[in-house]
């Protein structure tokens, strides 16, 4: 049954909290401005009707918003809370009032809560940001940052023998003697390779263990039926497997303790791995507005439309100017952005001469009606081909001019043979990529891509201040929790920053008393 405390502080305790803390104190700011008790509406479906009462709803967020204003773990905001009585007074708790323990507000986080529920926090508080006029709706900027997870990444061979080792431990604990022959086998058997090379190929690895899961498929087929953690082991093992045995596979689990962390390249030479925190960020406030999680290896591009369409969803804001970087700028993202008469502020990419030699097909000149295109040597061409299947549209220039064109070392498919074309392939919405082209020349791109350094503030700001960079939790829900708690904290200290730049005796620390 969910709990409530009285609210109230005794006149001993608020003369003390009065002395001791502060008028201009962070938490003085935030009580003074946000009420949390819009959290009892959203948990109370996930308490029973009937029971003792719980640990009070706001105070264990409470404690969840301290951990990522002050960067603290669970026993580290218990232990805090119990000696610092700026956090008694933000959790309006007397001085000999309880603190609740850290596997309560554990418990809290995944099953009062859980990620839907701090996605819902998330939105309030930006809801209240939006009834006091902070935020605007003339540009916002999306962007992404890398979140690591919490583990540490083993070689593929470790990994395979980890997730199968995790199978065994899962059988073990109903049917030890089947556990037992098959670790000591399959031991024997990766030991024998060993004996025979100094180096035992992955593929090797896979191989040996896909034989074992096969065999164990068939030998505990009626737990995989019934048993959710034995399946869970079995599937990452097998799925590991799986995609180490097919060198062309390029969603690989990592990590067995973490099997949704993914790796990526951000640049050559530069790999992370992990999640992405994407998020949409008024230019006017700096207020985060909407925020998705994904796996490290899913492209930026494909998280703007969701991200917009999720904040004219949820908070009823659509915005007149979308800036992004050149990650951003697919052809799908520059036409919904055109169909929803939002201005695009992303620029194109644009290839190095000396290391590529050869044009771009933003260099072509498409006409609006898309029908004829002209080459950088001024050839027109209006020979095309449409391709419903996949939205292309191929235009074809002449084999014989192409030939003696003084430029064709440098275009964009080298055929120089007699009676071979030079092909120019669009999509059949490059009436939105002629429109940006068009924009990215002007003063208002210039001016809105300056301002692009605000949503690398936001990241750094959370990275710094709200332990941003590294998931405290494990798996795709884990660092759903984590990421949209440190995108709240943000928020949250952005909104007092702007509402508080008053005098601090006008701050009402007694609002509980």
């Amino acid at each position: 049954m969910i709990g409530k405390n009285s609210g109230q502080i005794d006149i001993f305790n608020s003369m003390i909290y009065e002395k001791l803390i502060p008028r201009d104190h962070l938490l003085v700011k935030i009580d003074s401005i946000i009420d949390f008790t819009f959290v009892y509406d959203l948990t109370r479906d996930n308490y029973s009707d009937i029971g003792r009462k719980s640990k009070d709803a706001v105070v264990l967020f409470k404690l969840n918003l301290l951990e990522y204003l002050y960067k603290l773990s669970d026993g580290d905001v218990v232990k805090r809370a119990t000696t610092d009585v700026a956090f008694r007074w933000f959790l309006g708790l007397n001085l000999d009032d309880t603190i609740p323990d850290d596997t309560t507000i554990s418990h809290f986080r995944i099953h009062r809560l859980g990620s839907v529920g701090f996605e819902n926090v998330f939105n309030e508080i930006v809801r209240k940001c939006i009834e006091k006029n902070l935020v605007g709706k003339q540009r916002y900027i999306v962007d992404s940052t890398d979140v690591a997870a919490n583990v540490n990444y083993p070689s593929v061979r470790k990994l395979i023998c980890n997730a199968y080792r995790k199978v065994i431990k899962e059988i073990g604990k109903f049917d030890e003697g089947l556990a037992d022959e098959n670790l000591k086998n399959f031991e024997n058997e990766i030991d024998y390779e060993y004996e025979k090379a100094d180096k035992v190929p992955v593929s090797k690895y896979c191989e040996i263990a896909k034989r074992y899961a096969e065999y164990l498929f068939l030998k505990t087929y009626d737990e995989i039926q019934s048993n959710s953690k034995y399946v869970e082991a079995y599937s990452v093992f097998w799925d590991i497997v799986e995609q180490y045995s097919n060198p062309n596979s390029k969603d690989k689990i990592i990590s067995c303790v973490d099997p949704d962390a993914r790796l990526a390249h951000k640049s050559p030479g530069n790999r992370k791995r992990g999640y992405k925190d994407h998020i949409i960020v008024d230019e006017k406030s700096e207020i985060i507005l909407g925020s998705s999680q994904t796996p490290f290896n899913v492209n930026d591009e494909r998280e703007l439309i969701g991200l917009i369409d999720n904040v004219e969803a949820e908070l009823g804001l659509k915005p007149k100017e979308i800036s992004a970087d050149k990650a951003y700028g697919a052809t799908y993202n520059r036409a919904y952005l055109k169909d929803h008469d939002i201005v695009s502020n992303i620029d194109f990419y644009t290839k190095s001469d000396v290391e590529h030699k050869t044009f771009e097909t933003t260099k072509f000149q498409v006409s609006e009606d898309l029908k004829s295109v002209t080459c950088p040597g001024g050839i027109t061409t209006t020979k095309f081909i449409l391709f419903k299947k996949d939205n292309r549209i191929k235009f074809k220039f002449d084999s014989i001019t192409c030939c003696k064109c003084p430029l064709k070392d440098q275009c964009v498919n080298k055929k120089p043979l007699k009676g071979s074309y030079r092909e120019v392939v669009i999509s059949t919405r490059y009436d939105a990529v002629i429109r940006d082209m068009h924009h990215v020349s002007t003063d208002e791109f210039k001016k809105a891509r300056d301002k692009r350094y605000i949503v690398e503030r936001r990241f750094a700001t959370m990275v710094r201040n709200h332990g941003l960079r590294r998931s405290r939790f494990l798996k795709l829900c884990g660092a759903k929790i984590h990421i949209t708690m440190a995108n709240i904290a943000s928020n949250v200290v952005r909104m007092v920053n702007i509402l508080c730049n008053i005098e601090p005796s006008s701050l009402m620390l007694g609002k509980i008393a």
